[in-house]
């Protein structure tokens, strides 16, 4: 009988920049990307009861930010006007016999940086932001 595949930690988890190189050790990637195909009202003066609407024409894809360890000698990436690879690789699930790790790769660009609070005995933590831009991306790859 086949064994179901357990769900696993984050453990494990990265982010490469394909451009910046920006390589700095990742606490968290709390993905949540949020992926919207706005409705577009269709109602009109002879509609009645609710609200008609059709699938917007395009996606909306939302912003991600992550969780860095500060290093003083390697610092945050710069914001930037032009898009780099991000990929985020999940990690290998040990339950599912999987070789290849499932990732989600596309061009971004990095909005926004915060640096931390200086405060004594408190690890000095800060966050990337990235968008996805819709130019190549992002696409899923399933574990194989």
């Amino acid at each position: 009988m086949p064994v179901t595949p357990l769900p696993d930690t984050g453990h494990g988890a990265s982010v490469t920049f394909g451009t910046s190189s920006w390589a700095g050790k990742i606490l968290g990637i709390p993905t949540n990307l949020a992926i919207r195909r706005e409705p577009v009202n269709k109602s009109n003066l002879g509609t009645s009861g609710q609200e008609e609407f059709i699938a917007g024409d395009l996606e909306s894809l939302g912003e991600i930010t992550l969780d860095v360890l500060f290093e003083a000698g390697r610092g945050l990436p710069a914001t930037t006007t032009t898009a780099e690879t991000v990929t985020i690789t999940w990690p290998l699930n040990p339950s599912d016999g999987s070789a290849t790790a499932a990732n989600l790769a596309g061009t971004a660009l990095i909005t926004g940086t915060n640096y931390p609070a200086l405060q004594t005995g408190q690890i000095q933590t800060g966050q990337i932001t990235i968008k996805f831009d819709g130019g190549t991306g992002p696409t899923w790859t399933n574990a194989a």
